[in-house]
């Protein structure tokens, strides 16, 4: 198998030996989820690919605009999570400290920035590209929250357009096996989006190291790396969503922020001894529904069979 893993001009991956690592066997579709601290919270990541992904969010903005931003964002809440982002230190360039380490916050006492003198409608972008992360603004309605705002530039086969006004059980309902999801929903909007942050990974395979992974191009870039003979695993990468929650009970709201991650596959695979072998035994622990969820169904037998070689 080659080794080589040509990124060409890709300038917005993360070294692999700064990606995590949250594969698990047997896999299942659960929430695993870890409390932040309540009150100084690392909801955020700002490292040296800011002025990347901020020309990516920008490029999205302006060619998929009604996907890009959906609904109507309250203004309170964009105004604290202008205050959220951070800022480059003095003398270090665009890093923050070293690089890919999580920016902690303390909203109880850090002072929003005033708000942009734009248009209500532009206040929404105005916010995306302050940030490196997705977002979506909860509204409680009726004992529940439902999104409200969707600020999702680069989402992982899916369409945000779909999302508007749902609550955790409906967006949830698509997602293979998800029968521990949907039993610990009312549990964990609870925990998450009222009481305490929170924090996931969640990962994926992908052929495309493209941050935009909307549906209708990714099952075209599967058939595509499918249809080439060469060995898969060195065109393949390895997504992290990084997703951290935000409660803001004083506005009867709350922000789920999504953070992606990508690097070649094969990087993250040889970042640690054992990988290989480990990731085999979970995409093996799959139900044909979450594999056919993932999108993996035809390309499946292939990786494995490179994988079993490398272990």
């Amino acid at each position: 198998m080659a080794d080589d893993v040509s990124t060409g001009t890709i300038d917005w991956l993360t070294p692999a030996t700064r990606m995590p690592w949250p594969v698990q066997v047997p896999f299942r579709m659960r929430p695993n989820l870890e409390k932040l601290d309540a009150a100084s919270p690392a909801l955020l990541i700002r490292d040296e690919l800011f002025d990347v992904y901020q020309r990516e969010r920008a490029k999205v903005i302006a060619a998929h605009g009604d996907r890009a931003a959906v609904g109507d964002a309250n203004e309170d809440v964009l105004e604290a999570i202008r205050g959220l982002a951070p800022s480059p230190p003095v003398g270090e360039g665009r890093g923050e400290g070293d690089g890919g380490v999580p920016v902690t916050v303390t909203p109880a006492h850090r002072t929003p920035s005033p708000p942009a003198p734009l248009p209500r409608g532009e206040r929404g972008t105005d916010a995306a590209l302050s940030l490196q992360e997705d977002f979506v603004i909860l509204k409680a309605t009726d004992g529940s929250l439902r999104t409200e705002f969707l600020s999702v530039c680069f989402p992982s086969r899916w369409d945000p357009r779909e999302k508007l006004s749902l609550d955790f059980m409906a967006i949830h309902q698509p997602v293979a096996d998800n029968a521990m999801l949907q039993a610990a929903g009312p549990n964990l909007m609870a925990m998450a989006f009222m009481k305490q942050p929170m924090l996931r990974h969640v990962w994926l395979i992908v052929p495309n190291p493209a941050l935009d992974q909307h549906p209708e191009n990714n099952a075209a870039w599967w058939r595509e790396a499918l249809a080439d003979p060469a060995p898969l695993l060195p065109r393949l990468y390895f997504r992290i969503e990084r997703q951290t929650t935000w409660p803001l009970p004083q506005f009867e709201r709350a922000v789920f922020f999504i953070r992606l991650l990508m690097s070649p596959l094969l990087h993250v695979l040889r970042a640690a001894p054992g990988r290989a072998a480990e990731l085999a035994a979970s995409l093996r622990s799959m139900t044909p529904a979450i594999v056919a969820y993932r999108g993996m169904t035809d390309a499946l037998p292939r990786v494995l069979a490179e994988l079993d070689q490398l272990a």
